[in-house]
């Protein structure tokens, strides 16, 4: 049972997260916020996948996983009200973004970085001209084209088509993310993320697996009853820490390759 000092000190806990996340709101809201140095790493993997820079799709990511990580904070302690599902819903666009981050910019050697980047590409271009043939938007340029412009700077650096035109998964970015974070933070990202999904999807196990039940009350049927649950900043705080040690870890690691040696 959660107690009113734990939900003390989980809230200051939450204040300092809110501060972290505004920070980065700050800097991401520059234009030079997240450059790079000529000769760095990303500097020489943008060279050679212009023009689709992984330091483009890197930052894309990062943004929005900031935006994400700073509404959830503000959802949490501006509202006055504690959600029950809403909170993991924001953190889960935390999770899946700083992930995807990590997934691209975590390998050592440059040529996997421009593929993964490549992936994320296909993946972006393919999943915007789907939604807009959902709807009868016509696109400037075909899917097709967009994807052979891809295929050729992969075949110019001799990289995989075959892997990089199946684009990638949630699921595959967050399990990196966590076999990348696994040496230095106790927090599976990987649940946080399935336990985020499962409030996003109205799932059940969530609600009762991590949610307060406070009461349980019948129904018509006698076989099932229906739990009346609320949420707790200890809870959150779970939550909203993994999304913010993970957002960290992909900045800090965008920083070292955007910097000259």
């Amino acid at each position: 049972m959660t107690t009113e000092s734990d939900e003390q000190r989980a809230q200051a806990k939450l204040i300092e997260i809110a501060e972290f996340a505004t920070r980065l709101i700050d800097r991401s809201g520059t234009p030079e916020g997240f450059n790079i140095q000529p000769g760095s790493p990303l500097a020489v993997d943008d060279s050679l996948s212009s023009p689709y820079q992984v330091s483009f799709a890197a930052r894309a990511c990062l943004t929005t996983a900031i935006d994400h990580l700073h509404a959830a904070c503000a959802l949490v302690l501006k509202t006055g009200f504690l959600h029950v599902a809403a909170p993991a819903t924001v953190v889960r666009g935390v999770l899946e973004c700083a992930s995807t981050a990590l997934w691209m910019l975590a390998p050592a050697a440059s040529e996997e970085r421009i593929t993964r980047g490549l992936r994320w590409y296909i993946k972006d271009v393919s999943d915007g001209d789907k939604a807009a043939t959902e709807i009868g938007i016509s696109v400037p340029t075909p899917l097709q084209k967009r994807k052979d412009k891809i295929k050729a700077v992969a075949d110019a650096r001799g990289l995989p088509f075959d892997t990089i035109k199946r684009g990638y998964s949630s699921t595959e970015a967050v399990t990196a993310a966590k076999t990348h974070l696994d040496s230095q933070h106790p927090l599976d990202v990987l649940f946080y993320w399935r336990l985020c999904s499962g409030f996003a999807h109205g799932r059940a196990w969530p609600m009762l697996g991590f949610a307060e039940v406070l009461e349980k009350l019948p129904t018509a049927d006698p076989t099932v009853s229906m739990t009346k649950t609320e949420n707790t900043y200890e809870r959150v705080l779970a939550l909203t820490m993994t999304a913010a040690l993970t957002t960290k870890s992909a900045v800090v690691l965008y920083d070292k390759l955007g910097t000259a040696p």
